[in-house]
């Protein structure tokens, strides 16, 4: 039996600042890495990130961060968190393109960073955990869900998402994808 665990570095109970951990036999997937824009009280202040520090501790046991999609509250803490933590980071094409050039904008020479562009039909795997993917429908093409395959069961991650289907292939969720998840033993 694995021994696994699951929580929040951001995004949890409020709006924006999206990241989230699974621990599964002490390896580490870390879910998106978003920014929260402040109130306007917080004069002065441009953006809020996560408290990654307990990531840091952790760093060898990170295999990767997996985003969602490319919106600033799921992908805009990367510059922050990769100048402490030189880890793998995996996002579909679009979302890639939007990750290399907001680290190109950070000073970041991209040949210095593992960035892997994946699709809903990606399989990662790390001993016997296995990391796929799934098109959901949002705002923003190429979105995806995340699920993480353990011994015991898969857990399940979407972001933002809605059921409104588009003629574009970019903008839609898998079903079928999502029906086949539902069929094993979902954890979370």
């Amino acid at each position: 039996m694995s021994q696994i665990r699951f929580f929040a570095l951001g995004g949890l109970g409020e709006n924006g600042k999206n990241m989230y951990v699974i621990e599964v036999d002490k390896q580490l997937f870390i879910l998106d890495a978003g920014i929260k824009y402040p109130s306007a009280e917080l004069y002065g202040v441009d953006e809020i990130i996560p408290d990654y520090r307990v990531l840091i501790r952790a760093k060898d046991r990170i295999r990767g961060i997996f985003l969602s999609h490319a919106h600033e509250d799921h992908i805009a803490a990367l510059p922050h968190i990769l100048k402490d933590l030189n880890v793998p980071v995996y996002a579909t094409n679009f979302t890639m393109q939007i990750v290399t050039d907001m680290l190109k904008d950070e000073g970041f020479k991209l040949e210095d960073l593992t960035l892997n562009t994946i699709s809903q039909n990606s399989i990662i795997k790390f001993g016997n955990v296995r990391v796929t993917f799934f098109n959901t429908t949002h705002s923003i093409p190429e979105s995806v869900g995340i699920a993480v395959h353990t011994i015991d069961g898969v857990i399940v991650y979407t972001s933002d998402f809605t059921f409104e289907q588009s003629g574009d292939v970019r903008y839609q969720t898998d079903f079928r994808k999502i029906n086949e998840l539902s069929e094993k033993n979902v954890l979370a």
